[in-house]
């Protein structure tokens, strides 16, 4: 049975036990694209605490655009205004569902921080659009991902530190793409019959006898075990 001494593999639990390489490579492969993600919404919570600062403490001017142009899902705005006789200068994306190319020299109500006026939006400015639903549910997607690997890679781990190994039967096995699914059973130490699969790199016939490692407060919770 490849070699494995079940008594010695059950005298070692608690075994000492880690993550799983491959969970660790798709947990970091997941975390890195939901930091890419963190990027732009990092940018738009920078965005959106001005706005809120500036609704509690800003004045309103009328400024004028001086260039529109359309960007990704949204408007890229320039524009100017005075305060004080001074002209001062500020670029807004507007990603209202509704909102239009405009004009240079169209006129556009700009609300600005009195002691310091380079912080500034236009009033109509929002901060969130129908259309960026999809990223919003991709990140979403990419933290539940990352949290299922976390608690896959948990019960692996408990599963190798505390389960117990018997010896099983391989009662088939199918090409899985570049691999192979073995189906296999086994009996419990209470006497249970319990079924399981796992995949494996190499093709083994009918019968062959494979270690298995199961839970004993969960016998379905099992797998090849690999010493």
């Amino acid at each position: 049975m490849s070699g494995i001494d079940i008594s010695e593999a059950n005298a070692g639990i608690p075994r000492a036990a880690r993550f799983d390489d491959g969970i660790i490579a798709a947990l970091s492969f997941t975390l890195f694209f939901f930091l890419l993600w963190l990027i732009p919404v990092g940018w738009r919570a920078h965005d959106v605490h001005t706005f809120h600062v500036l609704r509690q403490e800003g004045n309103e001017a009328n400024g004028e655009v001086t260039k529109s142009y359309p960007g990704r899902g949204s408007v890229d705005v320039i524009y100017r205004f005075s305060v004080d006789g001074v002209f001062r200068a500020g670029h807004a994306q507007m990603i209202g569902d509704d909102y239009r190319i405009q004009a240079p020299g169209e006129k556009i109500l700009i609300r600005y921080l009195p002691k310091n006026p380079r912080v500034n939006q236009p009033v109509n400015w929002k901060w969130f659009s129908v259309r960026e639903s999809p990223y919003y549910v991709l990140g979403l997607g990419l933290l539940a991902g990352a949290g299922a690997l976390l608690v896959a890679g948990w019960r692996k781990r408990r599963l190798t530190r505390i389960g117990i190994v018997v010896e099983g039967r391989v009662t088939g096995c199918v090409p899985d793409r570049n691999r192979f699914t073995a189906y296999y059973e086994f009996t419990t130490d209470d006497k249970a019959w319990i079924e399981g699969s796992t995949l494996m790199s190499e093709a083994c016939e009918v019968g062959t006898a494979i270690p298995v490692i199961y839970l004993r407060s969960n016998p379905r919770r099992n797998d090849l075990y690999l010493a």
